[in-house]
């Protein structure tokens, strides 16, 4: 009888060199985006930045569209970790205000591919990636807007539907300012973004 005997499989214990290469491209594209558009973009340029030739650049990604497209994925996580106010019944006022903070945080960690998303923009995974992250938001804050309408906890008027995408505007402008703010600037900046929400879907700005 014969025995059989298995070679352990070696586990990973950390990031890998293409992790790392992977990592590298994705900050360099980040970082050119903070003085151009998606459109101004090029590949060599992204791998000049990022310290790797051309070829070990498309070892990685087919296109620049696919590194756009690799920082989008993560943000659309991101953004939603930071709805649980939405799910919240009546004003919640520090729920709010937490659910401020949380959106100016990922602002600010990702300024330059959410700044270019802003302008007019020729790429149509980026486009529908904006629309679908402005749905989202949209939906679920006209659902609230509905349920506490309907519960006593929000007086009527305009629209659900409406409200939401008005408060939506005014919250990407805003987030826009914020996302190069700091210390007392942005506390000022969140506590009166959270007044002024407030105040247009439940008619006062209640404490917390």
């Amino acid at each position: 009888m014969t025995t059989e005997t298995t070679t352990p499989v070696r586990r990973r214990g950390g990031p890998t060199k293409g992790d790392q290469r992977e990592a590298q491209i994705l900050e360099a594209a980040r970082g050119l985006l903070g003085d151009r558009s998606v459109n101004d973009l090029t590949v060599d340029a992204i791998a000049k930045a990022a310290g790797v030739t051309r070829t070990a650049f498309y070892f990685y990604f087919p296109t620049k569209h696919a590194v756009v497209a690799a920082m989008l994925d993560g943000l659309w996580e991101e953004f939603g970790a930071t709805h649980a106010w939405l799910s919240s019944t009546g004003p919640d006022v520090a729920g709010l205000r937490e659910h401020h903070r949380q959106t100016a945080a990922v602002w600010h960690e990702h300024r330059e591919i959410l700044t270019c998303t802003m302008g007019p923009v020729g790429y149509e995974p980026l486009v529908e990636w904006v629309e679908k992250a402005r749905s989202r938001y949209d939906d679920a804050l006209t659902a609230k807007i509905q349920r506490d309408r309907e519960a006593g906890l929000a007086p009527g008027g305009v629209d659900a539907a409406v409200l939401a995408d008005m408060v939506s505007d005014l919250r990407t402008a805003r987030f826009r300012l914020m996302a190069r703010s700091s210390g007392a600037q942005l506390d000022k900046a969140l506590d009166e973004l959270t007044e002024v929400v407030l105040r247009m879907i439940y008619g006062e700005a209640p404490h917390a």
